[in-house]
């Protein structure tokens, strides 16, 4: 297979997706930068998923249907990376959107690194099933070297998200589908973006490019199987690196400090009945000290907001954080309102970019 150094191959693993797969599609073929692949494969799905994607390719002649029986998100991913033709491959799952920018600005910050190799992610907007935005991720600005930060924090957060050398990821291995068998299906991807993240220099794209979305049926929010999916890749951290083992811990505590807040906020009480006994069993005295921290944060907030009356002052952000030029995503607003900036760089010039690093 010959592969072409600026082709773009994005890769959506699509099981039963009928109800999302053509706007997600859509949001794909809107791509400022035109010079991509564009990969479905069928999970082995039992509905019109790969009868809509045939059809729209009539649309779209960048797209290809591939279709394998049915064997999980990470298998279906590894079957696209290895149809690829694209020296990046980017993921979309069948359910989430992306901005029209998306690989253009990722493309745009590969440019910045000295060697214009790596991986690049961009911050994400939490969507409900109707494309309304309920919250978002935190702007950071980590590049470089990341592999502690991304121990303690998945700061990409979704599988949808990263721009990702394909020759580097089947190193790597593709993402471990052993997870699925093992009834922990969920953190394939953080454990690819870790190998990766020990080989390559991470880029951003510093601005809400992906519109991920949550619902009650998809995997992220199926809680307890997630916790057990992220202990083990944690596991694995901790074998390869005793010194980042206190690192790994607090992160399986904070990860499911977060999916307990998710599942309690949501109504879920099935999983929060399942997730509340794995906190008290497995991390005892970190939830003492949550719970003095919490409200030592409280005490300082309401300080602060008394201060912030008397002094009249504007909240700021936070140090180290996005520039203010940044606009967070509204809660209660259309992903698509976040659709609305003109491209500065068109394709012929990105690709001019990439050559130059050939």
């Amino acid at each position: 297979m010959i592969i072409d150094p600026l082709l773009v191959t994005v890769i959506i693993p699509a099981y039963n997706a009928e109800a999302t797969l053509v706007q997600t599609l859509r949001s794909v073929s809107a791509q400022t930068y035109e010079h991509l692949e564009i990969l479905v494969v069928d999970d082995g799905s039992r509905d019109e998923t790969f009868e809509l994607a045939t059809e729209y390719r009539l649309s779209d002649p960048r797209v290809r249907v591939l279709r394998q029986q049915n064997g999980g998100v990470a298998r279906a991913r590894n079957y696209g990376i290895e149809e690829a033709r694209g020296s990046y491959i980017a993921p979309i799952d069948a359910d989430d959107l992306w901005h029209p920018l998306k690989i253009e600005m990722q493309v745009r910050a590969l440019g910045k690194l000295s060697t214009g190799h790596g991986v690049a992610y961009n911050w994400y907007a939490a969507i409900d099933g109707n494309d309304v935005i309920f919250s978002h991720s935190g702007p950071v600005l980590y590049e470089g070297d990341v592999f502690e930060i991304l121990v303690g924090e998945n700061f990409i957060g979704n599988g949808s998200t990263p721009l990702m050398p394909r020759a580097e990821v089947l190193a790597c291995g593709g993402y471990d589908s052993a997870l699925r068998d093992q009834g922990a299906e969920g953190c394939e991807d953080l454990k690819l973006y870790l190998a990766l993240a020990e080989r390559l220099p991470f880029a951003v794209a510093p601005d809400f490019l992906t519109g991920y979305r949550f619902t009650a049926g998809n995997m992220s929010s199926n809680a307890s199987r997630m916790l057990k999916s992220h202990a083990l890749v944690m596991a694995d951290v901790k074998r390869r690196h005793p010194d980042l083992a206190a690192a790994a811990t607090r992160a399986e505590f904070h990860t499911a400090c977060w999916y307990f807040k998710q599942a309690f906020a949501g109504g879920n009480y099935g999983q929060v009945r399942k997730v509340a006994p794995l906190l008290v069993r497995r991390f005892p005295s970190r939830l003492v000290g949550q719970a003095v921290r919490h409200l030592w944060r409280q005490a300082k907030r309401q300080r602060r907001k008394l201060l912030k009356r008397i002094r009249r002052r504007s909240h700021a952000w936070p140090k180290g954080a996005a520039p203010k030029s940044v606009a967070l995503p509204i809660s209660g607003t259309s992903f698509y309102d976040l659709v609305a900036a003109t491209p500065t760089i068109r394709t012929g010039e990105l690709i001019k970019s990439r050559m130059d690093h050939l």
